[in-house]
């Protein structure tokens, strides 16, 4: 069985499951919430994993930190920045090395419509132009909602942005890429509870279509993330994630799983 039609089997069965849980929401609303992305929460969080999982197994940690808040105009926001290393995060090392820069922000608003009770902007910059990566920076903007789900255990928050990017100059002068790329990117963000102290799965698949130009052209990849998130102390300050990805893409002209990219990773977070 391919690990596109394991992924969809086991959201599948998560998904026949929710009825179950649908009165198992979290019991606190004033505890830390990291299932609900639009929940003001500050936090810390470091991770380790596994990229190219059981291929080339090279070692990963990302230290996150979050701020957020609300204004006097009742809009709720958070800011992420998030440092990234890797083994191999050059081509040809084997040292460990910063991989990627991310600083994301949100801003929220609450709505009258009861199908979409939360609407905001989403802004996203990655800099990774201290690695052989082909762009050096992509910024996306985009808009994010939250919408009410049948059952009141599962959040949903779905993301569209348009995206550009400035790729590598080494690589753009030899006519295989542009200097800069554009797409879009679409991330649909869900949390299912499965009980009422807050422990969730995230059901997190990433679609993203970016015309690189030159010799490649149109890139895209799909992204299937599932995580299980659960508290680790009674006051909700603690929490623990572990994280499972798949990619796949077209680069080799057929789309198809990119075994390099599978990503396992567990990570920690205190929330203030």
């Amino acid at each position: 069985m391919t690990a596109l039609k394991q992924y969809a089997l086991s959201s599948a069965l998560i998904l026949i499951a929710l009825p179950s849980f649908a009165d198992n929401h979290i019991d606190n609303e004033n505890a830390p919430d990291p299932g609900d992305h639009t929940k003001v929460s500050s936090v810390v969080s470091i991770t380790y994993g596994k990229q190219s999982y059981r291929e080339d197994d090279n070692d990963m940690m990302q230290i996150l930190g979050q701020v957020s808040g609300g204004k006097e105009n009742g809009n709720l926001f958070l800011g992420q920045l998030t440092l990234q290393g890797q083994d191999n995060g050059k081509v040809g090392s084997d040292n460990f090395n910063l991989s990627q820069v991310r600083a994301r922000y949100f801003e929220v608003t609450k709505t009258q419509s009861e199908i979409a009770p939360m609407m905001g902007v989403s802004l996203d910059y990655i800099e990774t132009s201290f690695t052989d990566a082909l762009s050096d920076r992509l910024f996306a903007l985009g808009g994010v909602v939250k919408l009410e789900m049948p059952f009141s255990n599962w959040l949903s928050f779905p993301i569209l942005a348009a995206a550009v990017g400035q790729n590598n100059k080494s690589v753009s002068r030899t006519g295989y890429v542009d200097d800069w790329s554009y797409g879009i990117q679409f991330n649909y963000l869900n949390s299912i509870y499965l009980n009422s102290n807050g422990t969730h799965i995230q059901i997190n698949p990433q679609f993203s279509s970016i015309d690189f130009g030159g010799h490649l052209g149109t890139v895209n990849q799909l992204q299937l993330e599932t995580a299980l998130q659960m508290p680790l102390s009674d006051n909700r300050k603690h929490w623990g994630k572990f994280t499972y990805v798949e990619f796949f893409d077209d680069v080799d002209q057929s789309f198809g799983h990119n075994r390099q990219g599978t990503e396992i990773k567990f990570t920690y977070s205190y929330f203030f």
